[in-house]
């Protein structure tokens, strides 16, 4: 047991990623050739030379079957091939992996891609839903087309979208056409986030703040009423 255990360790070990692992079937590579990938990663690990007769061995495959999947692997673009010299000055074949990292790093990052892309198509679809709660009723073509220009041509942000909504609906007005002018207000004002928009509220807040602060002595006057903001910039209720 200890013998089989010394060989065990002094075998080594080899490093492969997990993300390489899990994705080499849609990298376009089969067991075979990935296999063989993994055979000259481990040897290129432990500093040793490529033998492909060595190889074939260990891998019980006839040399020309080995030199296939190595063909298959350089015309794929999965392996380089390249010469290097050594210290003693002899010339050696060289495996270079960058361009299987490449592919590699394009296919997760395609798949980020792909959720960013699926996160934003939710939050577009949660504008309509969104805005048919608040109405409560379905959406007219004409209604539709309105959010999709929104959307698409003046690339609101959908959570921008929503707080006007949100604005229209506290002053009681149900109408994109209201929506709209807020819309158009924030953007001569360059606002462009939900951040922006709390801090346009904290400025008309200390506005209204200032203006309401009394100039007589308080028992002397009566409390002052406090007004209801239209955030649209002094919009008329459209209807």
């Amino acid at each position: 047991m200890d013998k089989i255990l010394q060989k065990y360790l002094a075998a080594g070990q080899m490093t492969v990623s997990n993300l390489l692992l899990n994705n080499y079937r849609q990298l376009g590579l089969d067991e075979a050739e990935f296999i063989l990938m993994l055979q000259i990663m481990s040897r290129t690990q432990q500093g040793k030379a490529i033998d492909l007769t060595e190889l074939s061995q260990s891998m019980q495959l006839d040399t020309s079957k080995l030199g296939n999947l190595l063909r298959n692997l350089i015309e794929k673009k999965f392996l380089r091939l390249t010469t290097a010299t050594d210290t003693a000055g002899r010339k050696y074949d060289k495996y270079d992996f960058t361009l299987l990292y490449e592919k590699l790093f394009a296919l997760e990052q395609n798949e980020v891609t792909a959720e960013l892309t699926q996160t934003e198509t939710t939050s577009k679809q949660e504008v309509y839903k969104n805005i048919e709660v608040e109405f409560g009723r379905l959406l007219t073509p004409m209604e539709l087309q309105t959010i999709d220009s929104w959307l698409n041509t003046e690339n609101y942000a959908p959570e921008l979208i929503v707080l006007a909504l949100r604005e229209a609906v506290l002053n009681q007005v149900y109408s994109l056409k209201y929506i709209d002018k807020i819309l158009l207000s924030w953007e001569k004002q360059n606002i462009k986030t939900s951040a922006d928009v709390q801090r346009l509220r904290q400025k008309r807040r200390q506005e209204l703040a200032q203006k309401e602060r009394p100039t007589v002595p308080k028992q002397n006057k009566a409390k002052p009423s406090i007004p209801m903001y239209d955030w649209s910039g002094g919009i008329d209720d459209a209807q």
